[in-house]
């Protein structure tokens, strides 16, 4: 008798686009867009502790708005990766910071996944440390919306379709002018 497929933990886990991504060695041909956008505009943020509902995938397109509008030209590559910081969020979820300081573990294996992700789009893990201040500006207007009723930045609150359709064109759009 085989066993059960949910008791038969293999260290993967099934996409939507019907890959099978390992969690432990993630490779970069396991990785598509498609299940990136999806897993992000499904998940909140704020580990889903806001309201209203507000996805991971909405908080990368600020940081891009954010970062194009300090730095009025960024280059594609940039772009890619503020869209991008949080993409290992598609596979592995928003592990809250508490709970990640308490795991450190984590951090190794949300790496791995980045890397796998960076690769796969040939992105340089480097620009990390570029785009961190945008990502620290744009959870500080999250957390004032959300925590101290400060609204001093329009967020949109896409439902998770129009967060996947945005968070799609943006990637079309900053791939295609990255790979001219």
């Amino acid at each position: 008798m085989e066993p059960h497929p949910l008791t038969n933990y293999d260290g993967c886990i099934n996409t939507l686009t019907g890959k099978k991504l390992n969690l432990k060695d993630p490779q970069p041909e396991s990785i598509d867009i498609c299940d990136i956008a999806a897993g992000l505009s499904n998940k909140g943020h704020f580990g889903g502790q806001t309201r209203p509902f507000f996805s991971i995938a909405e908080h990368c397109l600020l940081v891009c708005d954010l970062l194009t509008e300090a730095t009025k030209t960024p280059s594609p590559e940039i772009l890619l990766v503020a869209l991008l910081h949080d993409a290992s969020e598609a596979y592995l979820g928003d592990m809250i910071k508490p709970l990640k300081i308490m795991l450190p573990e984590w951090k190794h294996i949300e790496d791995n996944m980045t890397m796998a992700i960076f690769k796969r789009f040939g992105i340089g893990p480097d620009l990390m440390k570029v785009i961190k201040p945008y990502d620290i500006q744009a959870q500080e207007i999250e957390y004032n919306a959300f925590y101290k009723g400060i609204h001093n930045y329009s967020l949109n609150f896409f439902d998770p379709m129009l967060a996947y359709s945005q968070f799609t064109s943006r990637f079309e759009t900053y791939y295609k002018e990255f790979k001219k």
